[in-house]
């Protein structure tokens, strides 16, 4: 007998392939009759689904999942059990009656449907009557931590990075952009580090509140995304805000006559040279007095001789001119702090002249080709007198009476001493 669309034999067993048979009679006679019995029954595709609701919302069918569907009151029909596949899905082959179907819950997952249903199929429903099953759980929550770590940096005294240490007292605020959590802030301990916990999946946003005198250098906030319930690390380094290494002042000419004897005023023109003390050749940089007669070496200038060095000593010197009597010394050492303060704003060197002998007046001067003199030697820039005495194992007062230096401060490049 051909079979109905669902339906399957019975008597006798048979497979589901659409044919009902009872098997081989033999008929002894023309006139004998003979009943035939087929029993048929119909047989459901009852699909199951199973979803997953994760801990930020997302949902994802459910593999793995063990699903069974048990027989209520029915001794002749067969509990069935199966597995849902990477779909979430799992097809049950069922007849009619009354059923329990029922999945196995897994450790730690939170039932968001009931977790067992009755279904009831009706042999006489038309074809495709029957609704998919559905389960749906949550998944079970865990918790992760965000730690984050809080250093310095500085410059050391050659103008390089140095590592300054775990800063503590720096106040970390935790949100997330969804606004799911209120933010949270937290203070660095002595380690330099603070741990938010118990936090869920999802994308969080972490934020360092920066202090005065520190400049930073990680991105500031940052994004966090914790998956799988893994613990972060979220670092912060800021540069420690130095000063700034430079050198200014004035070149003043003080009035020596009536009725201005005394005031002085800025000295325009007036050559001014740096030089990094200990170097061998000279490293050295020279400005001018603009109209106020001021000066500056900034510390781009300096950084771009290579004298913008914490800690470094730097000899400030002025020009020496004939017929300028110096007031204050003429060559000053400046020392650059280390570590540098944030409100460090460089060195102030100041200088002060005074034209005397009258202009247009004679200076009397030694020359080196003097019959007392023996040995020669020409000023070279960046020279003092004391470095010049020592290198010819003399004294700076031997030296400024052999040449009538009134002021052993005033010596000037090209200008010829006698040593001996």
């Amino acid at each position: 007998m051909q079979l109905p669309q669902d339906w399957n034999g019975i008597v006798p067993e048979a497979r589901r392939n659409g044919i009902a048979w009872t098997g081989w009679a033999k008929l002894d006679e023309q006139s004998d009759c003979y009943d035939v019995l087929f029993k048929i029954r119909r047989l459901f595709d009852v699909t199951v689904i199973k979803w997953e609701e994760l801990m930020d919302g997302t949902v994802q069918p459910g593999e793995g999942w063990a699903i069974s569907a048990t027989p209520q009151g029915d001794p002749w029909a067969v509990a069935q059990s199966g597995t849902t596949d990477n779909h979430g899905t799992v097809v049950l082959t069922l007849t009619p009656g009354k059923w329990l179907i029922k999945e196995t819950v897994k450790s730690g997952w939170k039932p968001i449907t009931p977790s067992q249903v009755y279904l009831t199929l009706n042999q006489y429903a038309p074809p495709g009557a029957t609704d998919p099953v559905v389960f749906k759980n949550l998944e079970p929550p865990c918790y992760a931590s965000i730690t984050v770590e809080k250093n310095g940096l500085g410059t050391n005294a050659n103008g390089g990075t140095v590592w300054l240490g775990p800063l503590a007292g720096w106040k970390i605020t935790l949100s997330r952009p969804d606004g799911k959590i209120y933010p949270v802030t937290m203070t660095t301990d002595g380690s330099g580090k603070v741990t938010f916990e118990n936090l869920i999946p999802g994308v969080y946003s972490v934020q360092e509140a920066v202090q005065a005198g520190w400049k930073p250098i990680s991105p500031n906030p940052q994004t966090v995304v914790i998956q799988d319930c893994e613990n972060a690390r979220v670092l912060f380094e800021n540069m420690e805000v130095a000063g700034k290494l430079q050198i200014s002042g004035t070149k003043y000419f003080r009035a020596w006559v009536p009725p201005y004897q005394g005031q002085t005023v800025g000295l325009s023109g007036w050559g001014i040279t740096a030089t990094l003390k200990g170097t061998n050749p000279p490293v050295y940089v020279t400005t001018h007095t603009n109209a106020l007669g001021n000066y500056t070496f900034s510390q781009a200038t300096l950084q771009a001789h290579g004298m913008a060095i914490p800690g470094a000593t730097i000899t400030v010197c002025e020009e020496q001119r004939d017929h300028w009597i110096p007031v204050s010394a003429t060559c000053v050492d400046v020392m650059f702090p280390y570590p540098v303060p944030a409100t460090y704003t460089g060195a102030k060197v100041n200088f002060t002249n005074m034209q005397d002998p009258p202009p247009g007046a004679a200076v009397p001067s030694v020359s080196a080709s003097s019959a007392s003199c023996a040995q020669a030697y020409t000023v070279q820039r960046g020279d003092n007198l004391s470095s010049i005495a020592a290198a010819n194992g003399a004294s700076v007062s031997a030296l400024a009476q052999l040449n009538g230096l009134a002021n052993p401060n005033m010596i000037r490049a090209g200008q010829t001493l006698c040593i001996r």
